[in-house]
């Protein structure tokens, strides 16, 4: 039985190698980062095997994948590598699980089903928090309902971990640029990200906070498998003062793609914007700093520095009226709530014999009782339905 974690050193990585070997610690794992030292430290505290590679590489990635039976990846942003790593694994016939966040690399993922079903594989893609459980979720909630008319899911989370890297970052300024893909009457369509902004109620104490309309794999994945007029996904982060800095910076152009000529030097403009973002806390005067953070303390406590509020909201129709279901979560620990249904896929990959292809988490390859068992011991899932709603 054996496991390779790549980027296994990094944020939500080392905490996918933590709950692997909580759930099942006889697990053969090998941590793969190209990060040695963090590697090497990991690998020590956690009595598995650490390679130092580029999985961006494919000489690399397929030597380490020889023999394995199962890898996990969390390298990201995916939308740069979560295609080339799929790829990758597949050709190896490896199984495989992601946390892929990104709505343009899950339409890649997809269009390599035929591959992984030629080379007797089955991939499971974008099982973290969202997306994961907001898909699990719905897909629970659907089967309450007779028809579906919208299908929304939410999410806002911290914007103060100190652990978070710049992939985290990177994803967040993609997913609130130019166009993104929501899904409307029977298609996928262009929708302005950060539009269609919202005040969505999460759990306490997660509480209340404005989210708009984002690049995510929600509105890409669930229309395969539900059938439902629209779905959209909309986020955002706190403090509310870096959610309206990110906003500034999409509209200034400053998260794209765009090339940028600094002193004869090139730069890609996302570059630019995630370093500056890595360097608020030295920009930023130290009294409205600390003013900012004391703020979000009081409001949020123990959930202020690395907590997560997941939502999903399905309208339809139930008995011949109008239904809603809303379910919550707020989670203490973004990257465990990310780690965990990646975890227990991983798992599900190595001890069952699954279908062939590249699935979605409603795709229901994963046990959903499983993966809820498991989320429910960390935060309570708040469900509301509201019969003879107005649609």
């Amino acid at each position: 039985m054996k496991i390779v974690v790549l980027g296994g050193a990094g944020h939500i990585g080392s905490r996918i190698v933590d709950e692997v070997l909580r759930l099942n610690p006889s697990v053969e794992l090998t941590v793969v980062d190209i990060n040695e030292d963090k590697g090497k430290q990991i690998a020590r505290e956690k009595g598995v095997d650490f390679v130092k590679a580029n999985v961006a590489v494919f000489e690399e990635l397929s030597e380490i994948l020889k023999g394995k039976d199962v890898v996990v990846n969390s390298v990201g942003p995916f939308y740069k590598f979560g295609a080339i790593v799929l790829r990758t694994a597949l050709n190896a016939g490896v199984n495989y699980v992601d946390i892929n966040d990104d709505y343009d690399s899950t339409l890649e993922a997809l269009a390599l089903d035929k591959i992984a079903k030629e080379k007797g594989s089955t991939a499971v893609i974008g099982m973290g928090a969202t997306p994961g459980i907001t898909n699990v979720l719905t897909s629970i909630g659907a089967e309450k309902m007779e028809e579906i008319e919208e299908v929304g899911t939410y999410w806002v989370w911290t914007a103060m971990d100190p652990t978070m890297g710049r992939a985290i970052i990177e994803h967040f300024f993609h997913a609130i640029t130019g166009n993104v893909k929501v899904f409307k009457d029977g298609d996928w369509v262009d929708e302005r990200a950060l539009s269609e902004a919202e005040n969505f109620e999460f759990p306490e104490p997660i509480g209340t906070w404005e989210v708009a309309i984002v690049g995510h794999p929600e509105p890409i994945t669930i229309p395969r498998y539900l059938k439902a007029r629209k779905v959209f996904n909309k986020g955002g982060i706190w403090p509310s003062e870096l959610n309206e800095i990110a906003k500034v910076f999409a509209q200034l152009g400053l998260t794209s793609e765009n090339i940028l000529n600094l002193r004869g030097q090139q730069f890609k403009a996302i570059e630019i914007a995630v370093e500056v973002a890595m360097s608020l806390g030295q920009l930023i005067p130290a009294e409205d700093l600390q003013s900012t953070l004391a703020k979000v303390y009081e409001r949020l406590g123990d959930y202020a520095l690395m907590g997560m509020g997941l939502g999903v909201k399905i309208k339809g129709r139930k008995g011949g009226e109008g239904y809603e279901i809303k379910y919550g979560m707020a989670f203490k620990d973004s990257a465990q709530a990310t780690a965990l249904p990646c975890a227990v896929s991983a798992l599900e990959l190595l001890d069952k014999d699954l279908p062939n292809g590249v699935f979605p988490p409603e795709a229901r390859v994963i046990d959903f009782d499983r993966v809820i068992s498991e989320v429910k011991n960390v935060s309570k899932i708040h469900c509301t339905e509201i019969k003879n709603y107005t649609l």
